[in-house]
């Protein structure tokens, strides 16, 4: 594949005052960050990648006739590679811009938080050996005094906050935790719109499955959204539907299909907790890793997809079964 040498996919209104800039991050990753505008302010929901502000977000702003060094705020809704490593290079191009993240996602900054994130994702999933336990204590170690990923926001902001932007466009904190403990959306009730980041993932899809922390956070968030009234939801990647809807070419989600989205995304927790649940009722004592393979097998059988070998579905499965109490051996 010859190199990639325009990184915007789409930029374009889908709200009032809100615009979804869908740009490219690497050759063959895409993800949505928005632009929400009021009467005296602008902000921008996540800056993607190191990347992503120059090669990206730029453009993407001028195709709406915006300039990067107008924004005032940044918000990001998670400290993930594709949502908050930009955060420097965005200070660059537009220094006068504030960047606001959840205080439980400073910590991501350190690449050693997130060995360790990945490495409680393989203990509950029970895939950890003991070679493999004593090689992540060394890498651990080897990372400790590793330079952040980004640089520590200017701000925090948390579930209740609220951004105006002037002119009645207001912007909501909603924090929606389980994808991470800092996880946020951004609600902008003018545009009954709701920018939710990795917050909320519809359905599993082939080869997805929500990328979770704490999967009882996540249960409580899908539900605690359905309350709201909204009429577009922006995710901040092509969230599948559950079949026979499938597959989708944009992040937008408007009237009807926004319902859908919320409502699949909630089926689905619930789905790949009572895998675990019904997995770890028929046999108590097996091994854990083989438990989370049936639980995970039980997963699929309810969504309608194969998730054989999903390393997000197996440590979802992990984290439900600690919930309930299965021994972790």
């Amino acid at each position: 594949m010859a190199d990639r040498t325009d990184w915007v996919e789409r930029a374009e209104w889908v709200a009032d005052g809100v615009a979804m800039l869908e740009i490219w991050y690497g050759q063959t990753a895409i993800m949505a960050c928005y632009l929400v505008e009021g009467a005296s302010r602008r902000a921008i929901i996540d800056t993607g990648t190191t990347a992503s502000p120059a090669q990206g977000l730029v453009p993407a702003l001028a195709r709406l006739g915006r300039r990067i060094e107008d924004i005032d705020l940044v918000l990001n809704t998670h400290g993930h590679v594709d949502h908050a490593w930009g955060n420097g290079e965005f200070k660059r191009l537009a220094p006068r811009a504030t960047t606001s993240l959840h205080a439980a996602d400073i910590a991501l900054r350190h690449p050693d938080v997130l060995a360790r994130f990945w490495q409680a994702r393989r203990v509950a999933a029970g895939d950890v050996t003991t070679e493999g336990a004593e090689a992540h204590a060394r890498q651990v170690e080897a990372l400790s005094g590793a330079e952040p990923h980004f640089p520590e926001p200017d701000a925090t902001h948390a579930g209740g906050d609220v951004f105006d932007l002037g002119g009645g466009q207001v912007v909501e904190v909603i924090h929606t935790p389980g994808h991470t403990p800092g996880s946020c959306s951004f609600h902008v009730p003018r545009a009954r719109a709701l920018l939710s980041g990795d917050s909320l993932t519809g359905s599993a899809g082939i080869g997805r499955f929500p990328l979770l922390s704490d999967v009882v956070a996540y249960r409580q968030t899908v539900l605690a959204v359905q309350r709201l009234d909204v009429e577009f939801v922006g995710p901040a990647h092509r969230y599948p539907f559950r079949p026979p809807l499938g597959v989708v070419e944009t992040p937008a989600r408007r009237g009807d299909l926004a319902r859908r989205f919320l409502a699949d995304t909630l089926t689905t927790a619930l789905d790949v907790e009572a895998g675990a649940i019904e997995a770890w009722q028929a046999d108590r004592h097996a091994p854990r890793a083989a438990m989370v393979t049936e639980a995970v097998r039980r997963t699929g059988e309810r969504i309608g997809v194969d998730l054989a070998g999903n390393e997000h579905a197996r440590a979802a499965a992990g984290l439900w079964l600690d919930v309930v109490g299965a021994p972790a051996a």
